[in-house]
């Protein structure tokens, strides 16, 4: 009974990994990315990189958004830290009183989605400016029936030391990374999520069934096989299944929490969104403009508080005698506080006007369920994580991903006599190489691209991404026209070469190269560098050790990579 119950286990082991497989490869790929997104990004913005933290950034940011938004009625400025070295400063334009404009002929559809406007009939707020007469209305009345308008957030980049604006080239850097990871860029975002999360159940199945198909997994962890062929990858398999296999189902689990509302679809109503970047137009106010207080000595009042450095600065009603000023640390982390793995749990408020402290703002759960669903999204999206954590979160990502492709070359080595020159054999073994070794290479042409493009190419972050995905069909087409073990070695050898010259690449596109960097101290880029070409002398092994075995055995040429 129990070997039949395990057989089975094993069928849905192997069909739930095999179906999805390249699929859950290229979420686990990355994802693992996404851990280092930020640093990506400004490793793709090279205009970025002349940037020294000075320690003074605050006051020149102030500086700055006075002489750039002094009517805006909201500042924030981000500081550097250890994942970003530049300032970077959003402002708000000030809203303006806007007439939503006649169409005659053209009414809503029924059932079309709100956009925070009001009827064309209501809100007609009359003002000086248009010539007529000043409304009894009072102020209340006016904001009531204003009408309402999308106001944009304008971000600028500053150097560090002088204060001055950086103008950095258009890319989507490792967001894009991030938005495949979570809904398949390109696609209809829910479609995509939908995808996401039903592969994430399978990987979950798949996760669980490998523990109990084993019978002695712990044991065969510490057992490798070299040049044994199915064995050898199988142990390499269970070494990186069992390895990371706390962060496996603590990854997939969290995942399908994140993605519970989509998968259980009679929860939709908890889907609804409010449009909070809908804001009702203001009035122009004539009230007299105060002068926002120094924020050194508040920064350094509130560090001494909070006991951690100041990440991020928010002024609200700047300019006005209710002016509010509130910073956000770096430290003190909560993964229990939001789901949204920032961790931020406590923030504390001075008085714009006078500097003087209003109190602390603590961010809590509000209920042991709400504190569960935001320990596990945390832990997903491990925005919380200092540098040494995302690191651990990154190998095991890795190890993850290593996991599920070695699952699939397994399928194709224990089918390679039973499906001998069937199109099935095939089709998997041109998915395995475009889909593993092709989406390796298609992200470092990405990043390439980022460099070689023109800095004011039209929708140049848009040729970025289609030049990814150019090269990864054109990778998954290659071993259609190549032996699959020969696809292997030029596709390995093609990612070693995009990947141990990335550095090389830096060195003449940017101001810091690699050696600079570790004298400047500038952990983003050297850690970058290093870890690319880490990456490539990995996959120059690995083609060195594929091209032995194809001069070993040429006649097994067509039997996947051993």
């Amino acid at each position: 009974m129990r070997e039949k119950f395990r057989q089975s286990i094993s069928w849905l082991h192997t069909w739930s990994g095999l179906i999805i497989g390249w699929l859950l490869f290229a979420i686990f790929f990355t994802g693992t990315y996404s851990y280092f997104r930020n640093e990506i990004t400004y490793w793709m913005q090279p205009e970025l990189h002349g940037s020294i933290p000075t320690g003074s950034e605050a006051s020149m940011a102030v500086n700055y958004l006075e002489r750039v938004a002094p009517d805006s009625p909201s500042w924030s400025i981000t500081l550097p830290d250890a994942r970003n070295r530049v300032v970077q400063v959003v402002f708000r334009e000030q809203p303006q009183q806007i007439q939503a404009p006649e169409r005659p002929g053209k009414e809503r559809p029924e059932g079309a989605e709100n956009t925070g406007r009001q009827p064309r009939d209501e809100g007609r707020a009359h003002t000086a400016a248009e010539g007529g007469d000043k409304p009894d209305n009072t102020k209340n009345t006016q904001q009531e029936n204003a009408t309402p308008v999308r106001v944009p957030m304008t971000v600028h980049y500053l150097d560090s030391q002088t204060g001055e604006r950086i103008i950095p080239r258009e890319t989507r850097g490792g967001t894009f990374l991030y938005r495949f990871h979570v809904e398949l860029y390109g696609m209809d975002r829910m479609t995509g999520r939908k995808i996401i999360g039903a592969a994430t159940m399978v990987m979950f199945i798949a996760i669980i069934s490998g523990v109990i198909i084993h019978k002695r997994i712990f044991a065969d962890f510490f057992t490798f096989r070299r040049k044994k062929g199915t064995r050898s990858w199988t142990d390499a398999h269970i070494f990186t299944a069992v390895l990371a296999l706390p962060y496996h189902i603590m990854i997939t689990y969290s995942g399908l929490v994140l993605f519970m509302m989509i998968l259980l679809p009679w929860n939709a109503d908890g889907m609804r969104r409010m449009h909070s970047h809908a804001q009702p137009a203001q009035t122009v106010s004539y009230e007299e403009r105060v002068k926002l207080t120094p924020v050194e000595p508040l920064i350094k009042n509130a560090e001494e508080r909070l006991k951690s450095k100041i990440q991020r600065i928010s002024i609200s009603n700047q300019g006005k005698k209710n002016m509010l000023i509130e910073m956000v640390p770096s430290g003190r982390k909560s993964i229990t506080a939001t789901g949204r793995g920032s961790g931020t749990a406590v923030q504390v408020a001075y008085n714009g006007v006078n500097g003087r402290f209003m109190g602390e703002a603590v961010t809590s759960a509000p209920n042991a369920v709400a504190a569960t669903a935001n320990v596990l999204g945390s832990l997903h999206l491990a925005r919380f994580a200092d540098t040494f954590t995302r690191w651990l979160f990154f190998i095991s990502g890795v190890l993850g991903t290593a996991m599920v492709g070695t699952g699939l070359i397994i399928w194709t080595h224990k089918k390679s006599k039973a499906m001998n020159k069937s199109f099935g054999r095939k089709l998997v073994e041109v998915l395995n190489v475009g889909g593993m070794t092709g989406l390796t290479a298609a992200t470092a042409v990405h990043l390439w691209s980022n460099r070689l493009l023109p800095f004011d190419l039209a929708s140049r972050a848009n040729w970025e991404i289609r030049l990814f995905f150019t090269a990864w069909l054109l990778c998954c087409l290659h071993p259609l026209v190549r032996p699959v073990r020969k696809a292997w070695t030029e596709q390995l050898a093609f990612c070693a070469a995009l990947y141990c010259l990335l550095p090389v690449l830096n060195a003449f596109t940017s101001k810091v190269n690699l050696f600079s960097a570790i004298a400047q101290g500038n952990a983003i880029i050297a850690g970058f560098d290093l870890t690319v070409f880490g990456f490539g002398l990995l996959f120059g092994y690995a083609a060195w050790k594929t091209s032995e075995i194809e001069e070993k055995k040429p006649s097994a040429a067509a039997q996947g990579v051993h």
